[in-house]
């Protein structure tokens, strides 16, 4: 028992170890098969193979690999080892015609090419085959204009009571055309011809990038359905493929205004809002505004970036642009909704009459092929000059509703009428002081001494304790406030502030931190933005130590009322 168990261990050592392989052969079940049927190939080497595999990605040109195996035999027989190992792959023709399986590949070895004819199924059996599975597809329009979309729907049928083995058709792949899906697969039931099916269908939206004549190739579905026959259930392979179809793409129309960027759309908004209201504009406060473009059938990469408002004694600044992009909220979804937001803050630099300019953006109608122009009108508004003390504002408080731009078609909208102030033959209003007002030096001398006795108490604490490792900057606006405060950057300081207050600190932190964060980012603002690059040096104004007390306070959460502890199980007594 000994001498065949040793025999066998060393055969199977040196099989292990021998560099070398045995040759590699390539063998097929059939030389002919129809397009619906699988083929089987073999491929086998002479050797034990524990590690690695041949390269099976030239296959992938005619044939969809649908299942891969391997096995591995040794015997010993009378001192002489036999070894092999096989894979056996699943293979099903994706044209019909001569294919040519390639020669493969592993270990220095290379099996030989073979080749396969694939013929067309019979009529009758393509007519079974079509009674069980098949595919259709639809497009929105056999023309549109370069970037208008369009919305392809592919829809696989099988028939109720089969059971369906493969996978949906991936996305389809056009050159110069831009695919996204509308929403996931639709399931759902139809009847044709008297028979009840079960229906797969998905959407999607194709949106060209050039002119000309745009073919859309084919989606297939290659798997196999199981069938009740005579009794039995049978399993059968099969392909199922949508339509061709052939598009024209129209260029830009020659009465698209020049220099203005190229916009076609099912419809198209642009609105508008402020917070505060414009009504309640004062120098040194800031003002976001809101504009709003929705454009419905187009990408949100083609819409064409809004501008911040300018004009004379308002600031613009901090602008941020977003985009958004999503099928329409509805369970059938066909077009793309985008949205593109451009947030920028305003700030009255000088008292009296203002105005915002008019914005105007030229899109094209698809539904009624005819240009258009949505507006948002000019806004005009007095703005009061700048209080030493800010009063007190709401967390809630909120703007107007926003205000909904108008379209008129052909033509651009007219110039607004000049701004005439009510006051325009009075005496222009006096110049706002350029020093600090006597209730902030008292504030300021208050906050000194305060300060004092912190930094006091701060020193006596710390003497007692050893240095910590910094952790790093904390990714927040409150870290950012801290580092604009220990560099003694206003400007920096303001900015943290507002991102403070954007991101929705004073949802929660309490009310007496969040009135304290909002007088001093009024304070920042008049200080930075109206008289103090005259004076030169604004940092110097600046009350420093309050801002970085109030950087530590902001991270502060309202304290919670504790829960009375329940009462005894059993009291003492009872």
């Amino acid at each position: 028992m000994i001498r065949p168990l040793v025999a066998f261990t060393l055969a199977l050592l040196l099989g292990a170890a021998s560099p070398s392989f045995g040759a590699l052969t390539a063998q097929t079940d059939r030389g002919v098969i129809d397009e619906n049927d699988v083929l089987r190939l073999t491929l086998r080497i002479d050797e034990q193979v524990f590690i690695g595999e041949p390269d099976f990605s030239p296959l992938e040109q005619d044939f969809v690999i649908m299942g891969q195996q391997r096995a591995s035999q040794f015997t010993l027989v009378n001192g002489q080892t036999e070894s092999e190992t096989t894979w056996t792959l699943t293979l099903q023709p994706k044209r019909r015609g001569t294919l040519q399986i390639p020669a493969l590949e592993f270990k220095g070895q290379s099996s030989e090419p073979l080749r396969v004819r694939v013929t067309a199924p019979s009529a009758e059996a393509q007519e079974a085959l079509r009674a069980l599975v098949f595919m259709e597809s639809t497009v929105s329009a056999n023309s549109a204009y370069v970037q208008e979309q369009l919305t392809l729907t592919a829809t696989l049928w099988y028939a109720a009571g089969a059971v369906l083995f493969g996978d949906f058709p991936p996305p389809p792949r056009i050159p110069d055309v831009l695919v996204h899906p509308l929403g996931d697969a639709e399931p759902g039931r139809e009847e044709r011809d008297g028979r009840r099916y079960n229906t797969i269908t998905q959407r999607y939206a194709l949106i060209p990038q050039r002119s000309g004549l745009l073919r859309l190739p084919p989606q297939s579905f290659s798997g196999a359905v199981r069938v009740p026959e005579g009794g039995r259930t049978r399993r059968k392979n099969l392909r199922a493929q949508t339509p061709r179809h052939e598009l024209t793409i129209k260029p830009v129309p020659a009465s698209w205004p020049d220099g203005s960027a190229w916009l076609p759309a099912r419809d198209l908004t642009l609105t508008v809002s402020y917070a505060p209201g414009l009504a309640d504009s004062e120098v040194g406060i800031p003002t976001e505004q809101r504009i709003v473009l929705e454009a419905l059938a187009v990408a949100a990469s083609t819409l064409p970036p809004l501008s911040a408002p300018s004009g004379p004694g308002l600031r613009s600044y901090d602008s941020q642009r977003t985009l958004e992009e999503a099928p329409e909220d509805r369970p059938t979804a066909r077009w793309l909704r985008s949205r593109q937001t451009l947030r920028t803050l305003l700030m009255p630099e000088a008292s009296g009459p203002l105005e915002i300019p008019a914005l105007s953006l030229p899109w094209w109608d698809t539904q009624s092929d005819s240009l258009r122009y949505a507006t948002l009108p000019g806004e005009r508004f007095r703005a009061r000059p700048g209080s030493a003390t800010p009063p007190p504002l709401s967390r809630t408080q909120a703007g107007p509703e926003p205000r909904f731009g108008s379209d008129r078609a052909a033509q651009p909208p007219s110039e607004p009428e000049a701004l005439i102030p009510e006051d325009a033959n009075e005496a222009p209003p006096a110049p706002a002081p350029l020093g600090p007002s006597p209730t902030l030096l008292a504030l300021g001398i208050t906050l000194l001494g305060i300060l004092g006795a912190v930094l006091f108490a701060w020193r006596r604490r710390a003497a007692g304790k050893e240095d910590r490792p910094p952790t790093g900057p904390e990714p927040n606006a409150i870290a950012a406030l801290r580092q604009a405060v220990q560099a003694r950057d206003g400007r920096a300081a303001y900015q943290a502030l507002l991102r403070w207050q954007r991101e929705g600190g004073t949802d929660t932190a309490p009310e007496a931190v969040v009135q304290d964060a909002i007088a001093a980012l009024s304070t920042l603002g008049r200080t930075l933005f109206c008289a103090g690059e005259q004076a030169g040096g604004v940092d110097t104004a600046i009350d420093f130590n309050a801002l970085r007390r109030l950087s530590q306070r902001l991270g502060q959460r309202p304290r919670k009322a504790r829960t009375p502890a329940l009462p005894p199980l059993y009291p003492e007594g009872s």
